[in-house]
């Protein structure tokens, strides 16, 4: 890590909503290398927080009296559920397997998770056995998006397919 905190906190008049803004900074590389997926995370985490603020005052972002319905609670279920929890997930696997691949230690691995050694152990010879989940695959080498197109989709799309 730079020696600049990369998270940045402004809170009441400084910030946008009188409240609190978060800023996570990323270098150039970082972005590059991340693509929509940094926007995206950093969506479904502001859904989290909404949420929880929805949950623990029962009230709105303008701070008035609110009461989430089914259609509210799908979508924050569904950023939750279905798109941050699996990433999350897929990005732990893979800084597990890359702290096994690296030499890290079991003592290691059982302070990092806050486990006895033996749960640690467990659950790293579990994932090293295991060939990579689809959203491990995903922290690791991005989706489809983030990879340059093949010549042959290039054709494809636009309508010079040949065969």
């Amino acid at each position: 890590m730079s020696q600049i905190d990369p998270i940045h906190f402004s809170s009441g008049p400084d910030a946008r909503l009188g409240g609190l803004d978060i800023t996570i900074s990323l270098t150039h590389a970082q972005q590059k290398a991340l693509g929509a997926d940094s926007g995206n995370m950093a969506d479904w985490l502001h859904t989290a927080f909404w949420a929880m603020a929805v949950l623990r005052t029962g009230r709105n972002s303008q701070g008035e009296p609110y009461i989430a319905g089914p259609d509210d609670w799908f979508g924050a279920i569904t950023a939750l559920e279905h798109r941050l929890l699996p990433r999350l997930q897929g990005v732990r696997d893979a800084v597990v397997r890359a702290h096994a691949d690296s030499g890290g230690s079991i003592g290691d691995l059982s302070l990092a998770m806050d486990v006895v050694r033996s749960t640690a152990q467990y659950r790293r010879e579990a994932l090293m056995k295991a060939r990579p989940t689809g959203w491990e695959t995903w922290a690791v080498d991005g989706g489809p998006e983030d990879k340059p197109a093949r010549p042959e989709d290039v054709a494809d799309a636009q309508g010079n397919d040949d065969n």
